[in-house]
């Protein structure tokens, strides 16, 4: 309702000379009615409508044309006129107070349209500026990208590499989070499943070089706060990380599954590989403790989950959200 009154009073007008016509026409109509069925109450009031609706589509001169034409009209002051005989105090008074509100509805009407229509005007300003600075922003965090990979290549040690290679997914992981709150079109909010397909695919290119390793993602769409997106982000890019680093050794191939679904008392996401297995050493890794952290920060907790093959790390999250019918894709 609020945004149907938004957009009416926001409105282009038409032509003024297509609302005098209506307003006449609809005064006109009002007044055959009465004459047809003669209205209980007092004879002003079917024209108060008309003198909002004239005042609401066609501006406020509309609208006091139609509150002085309905004022002739509705009480029959023309006939007043053609019987020359004066209106009584008590028709004197229901004119002056259908005058009084005709004029103050068609004034008030105007000031609220100005006030909207100022508001239309700087919503639309302050959403072209956060679009800009969250395109600028994503860009400069693909270019810090960019220079990290670059003095990745560059690095001879393993593990100097590997430091910085994970540095640009996490980067990257920030960046596609500016990327869909800018696309996103709802006012600090992200669709986590397109994001994470996005990431899954940037993902499997960063980090698979030549090995025939996939990387594929179920979810459910779902719509959260930037930071929470983030979030979900950088523990996916983590826990998908070490698949890559500890379950594929040798060049070995595979597959790794990102699954987000809704839960009872909230979302799982779920990482799931097919390889050998991580190895114990991985619970006090860097990457392992920024899992832990950030899902603490959200409320939820991290559960290794024991499978025949490969390793599974599912993480709850306390986020309400509907579950509507999942898709899938691969990277």
């Amino acid at each position: 309702m609020d945004n149907l009154i938004v957009a009416v009073l926001s409105r282009k007008r038409p032509p003024a000379l297509v609302g005098y016509l209506v307003s006449l026409v609809l005064v006109l109509a009002v007044q055959a009615f009465e004459y047809v069925f003669p209205p209980a109450l007092h004879r002003y009031l079917p024209f108060l409508p008309v003198v909002f609706f004239a005042a609401v589509v066609f501006g406020r001169p509309i609208g006091l044309f139609t509150t002085l034409l309905s004022a002739v009209l509705g009480d029959g002051v023309a006939a007043f006129v053609l019987e020359h005989r004066a209106p009584g105090p008590e028709e004197v008074l229901f004119l002056a107070l259908f005058v009084a509100v005709g004029v103050t509805a068609s004034v008030l009407v105007e000031s609220l349209r100005s006030a909207v229509c100022k508001l239309v005007d700087a919503e639309a300003e302050t959403s072209l500026l956060l679009d800009e600075l969250a395109h600028r922003t994503r860009n400069d965090l693909m270019m810090i990208s960019s220079v990290l990979g670059l003095q990745a290549m560059r690095q001879t040690d393993p593990h100097a590499r590997a430091a910085l290679e994970s540095a640009v997914a996490r980067v990257r992981v920030i960046a596609e989070a500016q990327e869909r709150l800018r696309k996103s079109g709802k006012q600090g909010e992200v669709e986590v499943a397109s994001y994470l397909r996005a990431l899954g695919h940037g993902l499997a290119e960063l980090l698979r070089d030549v090995r025939p390793i996939n990387v594929r993602v179920k979810a459910s769409p779902l719509a959260v706060e930037a930071s929470v997106a983030v979030s979900i982000g950088l523990i996916a890019n983590e826990l998908v990380t070490n698949a890559f680093k500890y379950a594929f050794p040798s060049g070995q191939g595979g597959t790794v599954q990102i699954t987000l679904e809704a839960a009872e008392d909230g979302i799982v996401l779920s990482v799931a590989d097919d390889g050998v297995g991580a190895p114990p050493a991985i619970k006090d890794g860097l990457g392992t403790r920024l899992v832990q952290l950030l899902a603490s920060h959200l409320g939820g907790k991290v559960e290794r989950v024991p499978v025949s093959s490969g390793h599974r790390v599912n993480v709850l999250l306390p986020i309400k959200s509907s579950a509507p019918a999942a898709t899938s894709t691969g990277a």
